[in-house]
Formats: C-alpha cells, sequence, structure tokens
C-alpha cells in the first residue's frame, strides 16, 4: 500500500505543480470549457444559450460536454481561472493511476495461475508506476481539455466488467464507465463501443451464464447512453466528425491522379482502377493509422503539433515500455492467456482508428489517446513475461536486470521534466495562444470606454474577452444570437466576417479602415502592424519577444 501511495502521490504532483504555468500559455478550447463551465454554473446554459448541453456548440467543433461539467465544482472553489480549468485534469489523471492499478491487479488475480505468478501487487505496481510518469498522459493531464478523460472512464468501464465476471452486480458500473466515456471525448465515440463489443465477444459464455434479469439493468444503461450518443449527431457531432474525415476531397485527390497518368498515355479504364476515391481513402488510412506504431512517434518525436499541450519533440513513451511490451511474447503463446490477451490487443490495435480516420498534420497526441491507457497495462503483463524469462537466468541477474530498468526510468523521467517544465520556444507558446489571454486582462483593466477592435490571428479572442472578464452569460448568449453563425452557414465562427460583443468587434485587421475608427484600440500580432507603430501596450513571450500589441488610434 506505501508504495501505492507513492505512486500516486508523484503522478499528482507531476500533473499538479506549476499548472497554470506549464504548458505555456492557455488555448481557445481550454478557455471555452472553463467559460462554459462559468455559463453553465450560473444560467444552467452554455455559451450559446443551450440548457444543460449533451454536445458543445463551442467554436463549431462540437465539444463532448463531460470535462465541462466536471469543472464546474472547481469553478465554484477557485473561480474561473487558469488554475480552475486544469486543475479537474490533473486530479482525475491521477485518478487513471489508481485504476490502471486495480485493472492490473484485478487481471492478474483472475489469472494468476496461468502468468504463473503468486504476488498480483508487483506487476500492478509496475503499471500504475509507469502511467505516473508517462510523458504523453502527463502533459495531457495539465491542460483544461477533455482528451484525456478517456484515459480514466474506459479502463474504469473494463475494471467493471472483469469485476462483473466474478459478481454480476459490476456490470451496472462497467455500463454507467463504458456511457460516460461516450461523452468525453470524440475518439471514445469509436474506441468505447468497440472494446465493449470485443469484451461481450470475447466472454459471452460468462455473460449469458448470469441470465437476463441480471443484465438488462446494465444492458438498458448502455441503450440510453448509445441513444443520448446518437441524438447528439444530429446537434453537430455528425458534422464535426464529417468534416474532420480523411474522406474529405478524396474524390478531388483520386481524379487529379487519374488525370496525370491518363495524359502520360496510360488506358483510362487501368487509371481509374489505379486512383479513385477509395484508393486515395485507404492510402491515407494505412499512413495515419502506421504513423502511431512508429519509433518516431513513439520514442523519438512524439506528437506532431503543440495545440493541445503536447510538446514536440518530447518522446509519448520510454524505452523501457518498449523493452516490457517485448515480455509480451511468452504471455501470448500460453493458451490459458489467449481470451486475456487478445482482448488487450484488440484494444491496442483498435486506439489509433480516430486519429486514422481524422485528417490533420498527424501523430496527433490527442486523437490516438486511448493508446495511453492499454500500453502500461501491457507492459505490466510484460513485466511478467520478462519474470520467466530471468528466472532461467539466476536470482542476481534478474535484480540487476531490473535495477537498470528502474535507473533508465528514473533517468528519462528527469529528462523529460528537465524538457517540459522550460520555455519550450515561440512556435510552440504560438499554437498554444501564449498572450491571448494575458491582453483579454490587460483590456479589462485599461481600455475603458474604447472601442476595441481584435485581430482573429489572437485565435477565438472572443473567449479570452468573456474568460478574462467574467463576462455575464446571459449577457453573452444574448450577444451570440446576433453573430449570424447559423444565417451563414459558415462551420466555425472565425469563419465569421465580423462579430461583436459588447465595445468588442472581432474581424481580420484592415489598418486603412481600423484606424479612422475614433477612441479606439486595436489588438493584434506585430507583424499585423508597421515596423515603426507606437504600441500602447505589448504583450511578451516569456523570452521577451513580443506576442501581441496594442495600438491607440488617437
Amino acid at each position: 500500500m506505501k508504495w501505492l501511495v507513492f505512486i500516486l502521490t508523484a503522478g499528482l504532483l507531476l500533473r499538479l505543480i506549476s499548472l497554470s504555468n506549464f504548458p505555456v500559455g492557455f488555448n481557445a478550447d481550454e478557455a471555452s470549457n472553463g467559460y462554459d463551465a462559468y455559463s453553465i454554473l450560473t444560467t444552467g446554459r452554455d455559451q450559446w444559450g443551450s440548457q444543460i448541453p449533451l454536445v458543445l456548440k463551442s467554436f463549431g467543433d462540437f465539444k463532448s460536454p463531460l470535462y465541462t461539467y466536471l469543472t464546474v465544482p472547481s469553478v465554484v472553489s477557485f473561480g474561473l481561472t487558469k488554475f480552475a480549468v486544469r486543475l479537474p485534469n490533473a486530479i482525475l489523471g491521477t485518478l487513471a493511476v489508481l485504476i490502471t492499478y486495480l485493472l492490473i491487479r484485478e487481471l492478474t488475480k483472475k489469472y494468476k495461475e496461468g502468468l504463473g505468478i503468486t504476488n498480483i501487487e508487483i506487476p500492478a505496481l509496475v503499471g500504475a508506476a509507469l502511467l505516473a510518469v508517462n510523458p504523453w498522459h502527463i502533459m495531457m493531464s495539465r491542460t483544461g481539455l477533455e482528451a484525456n478523460l478517456v484515459t480514466l472512464f474506459i479502463p474504469l468501464g473494463v475494471y467493471f466488467f472483469f469485476k462483473g465476471l466474478v459478481n454480476p452486480r459490476f456490470y451496472i458500473w462497467s455500463a454507467l464507465s463504458f456511457g460516460l466515456s461516450f461523452f468525453t471525448y470524440h475518439s471514445a465515440k469509436i474506441v468505447a463501443p468497440l472494446i465493449i463489443l470485443g469484451l461481450i465477444i470475447t466472454f459471452w459464455k460468462n455473460i449469458k451464464a448470469v441470465g437476463f434479469k441480471k443484465l438488462l439493468a446494465p444492458a438498458l444503461i448502455i441503450m440510453l447512453f448509445l441513444g443520448g450518443l446518437i441524438y447528439t449527431f444530429s446537434l453537430g457531432g455528425g458534422a464535426r466528425a464529417l468534416e474532420r474525415s480523411i474522406t474529405q476531397g478524396a474524390l478531388l485527390q483520386g481524379a487529379e491522379q487519374k488525370i496525370k497518368l491518363i495524359n502520360s498515355g496510360t488506358n483510362p479504364l487501368v487509371a481509374r482502377l489505379l486512383h479513385n476515391k477509395y484508393q486515395v481513402v485507404v492510402q491515407r488510412f494505412v499512413n495515419n493509422y502506421s504513423q502511431y506504431f512508429s519509433l518516431k512517434f513513439l520514442f523519438v518525436k512524439g506528437a506532431g503539433e503543440s495545440s493541445y499541450g503536447m510538446i514536440p519533440g518530447i518522446p509519448v513513451i520510454y524505452l523501457v515500455d518498449g523493452l516490457l511490451l517485448l515480455g509480451l511474447i511468452p504471455i501470448i503463446l500460453k493458451k490459458s492467456m489467449r481470451k486475456l490477451t487478445s482482448i488487450l490487443m484488440f484494444w491496442l490495435v483498435i486506439s489509433p482508428l480516430p486519429a486514422a480516420l481524422s485528417t490533420g498534420v498527424g501523430y496527433s497526441g490527442n486523437r490516438a489517446e486511448t493508446m495511453i491507457s492499454i500500453i502500461p497495462i501491457l507492459a505490466a503483463f510484460g513485466f511478467i513475461g520478462w519474470g520467466v524469462i530471468l528466472r532461467k537466468l539466476g536470482k542476481n541477474v534478474a535484480l540487476s536486470i531490473t535495477g537498470i530498468a528502474i535507473l533508465l526510468v528514473f533517468l528519462q523521467t528527469s529528462v523529460f521534466i528537465k524538457s517540459y517544465f522550460k520555455y519550450p520556444g515561440d512556435a510552440t507558446v504560438n499554437s498554444m495562444l501564449y498572450g491571448s489571454l494575458e491582453v483579454a486582462q490587460w483590456l479589462k483593466e485599461n481600455s475603458g470606454d474604447k472601442r476595441v477592435i481584435i485581430s482573429r490571428s489572437l485565435g477565438e479572442p472572443q473567449i479570452f474577452i468573456a474568460f478574462a472578464g467574467k463576462w455575464d452569460p446571459a449577457d453573452f448568449q444574448n450577444e451570440t444570437k446576433n453573430w449570424g453563425f447559423t444565417e451563414l452557414g459558415v462551420p466555425w465562427v472565425d469563419q465569421i466576417p465580423s462579430y461583436e460583443v459588447g465595445k468588442y468587434t472581432f474581424k481580420s485587421l484592415d489598418l486603412k479602415v481600423d484606424t479612422k475608427v475614433k477612441n479606439s484600440l486595436i489588438v493584434g500580432r506585430p507583424e499585423e502592424f508597421p515596423k515603426d507603430v507606437k504600441a500602447l501596450e505589448t504583450i511578451k513571450y516569456p523570452d521577451g519577444s513580443p506576442a501581441i500589441i496594442v495600438v491607440n488610434t488617437n
């Protein structure tokens, strides 16, 4: 127990220390989650006026709502601040470490005879420790974003399912956990139902033996949540999925490639067989999917973007994780372990599906986050497999190799901490919209009665104005009705040519026009102004370089 307490304490500290400062910046999605929580708290409606929403319209991306609801108690306790928005993830991320421990312990307890072990604590502690110090999970646990919730609710659903194989009453808790996971993040809408299906197929005989009456309640719970999930597609969630799908533009790309072949003399029928929308979609899928099992993503470069608190250049798992996974081989080969290893490997294989089916820069740390949960679980069983191998080499050799592995984890964790808790560079802090919240706070205190024109290059500047000013949600909801979002037929708020909140106007800057507005301030990036412009205020990056400037038109 003392080792578990130590692991959980270490995991919490790694997720909690300097939470407001790292990751550097505060992106628009974090601000939106926080302001929606504040709006729901005070009015029962989100920023668009939807009452107790099942999907959050946000900027047109239709977010899953569970993280926002879980943020409400934090906003009550600490106010509408960066810390309050990020705190739930730090706590829930630590709880995910605990659930990982409990799940591995439950699995090793159930299969200890097949595994040939008597101590079920050690593998569970190994898996929990690996997740506690995992760079991918730590980085995602330090943002106010919803993706990280999948690492808690999906393993929780699996844990209660295996508890239910012994005591069917736990199936209800499994159904509730999986049902809630549908409303955590878009990736869970694909992965969670597939895991449920995999569990049912793999353990059908056990489930069937329980009897219809005991299965009715959990079945109804799952059906209720699935119904709610399907309903959210009509509210905009379906449009979001289609917009980000790899099928977008596939027809045009296939046609362009086909025409090139025909122009080079290839038979039109052959060209059509070689290049069409289906071929493009398959190629995109294979390329996307393979990224998440590449050495580059796992052990070298990590995530391809930094908009979600991930820092490119930091591996998402450690070398020891990879070495432990090799220890799965003797476990997989055991016939008595076939059911368990098949469902765990299935979990791993389907985890990158949401990322593979989506467009983007690739190597997406948030869309493939369901991988985080299963890797330490598999590594824990790999640890058991290595134990079988090392026992044959003698106790001293086994202890020496174990000591080296622990030292390697410690060293790699130290390197990660040193890399993470420092200024990550302008490209990263710019993608995390550093300065947008800071300038909104400055404007709240210093703009007086002036009109304020804010460039849309600051991301979604209206949400930072609302967040920093703790704008009355009822008033903000009335303002959003006048933006013409639906009437214009645009999918994103930032595609509206110009929109307003009170004295604030949000648009692309046109200095010839904007400088003629009397008694006003213009806010934008330095590159949007002449080099010799005199700034009333300059918001600087932590390294001292200018991020955002405020110019007085008078």
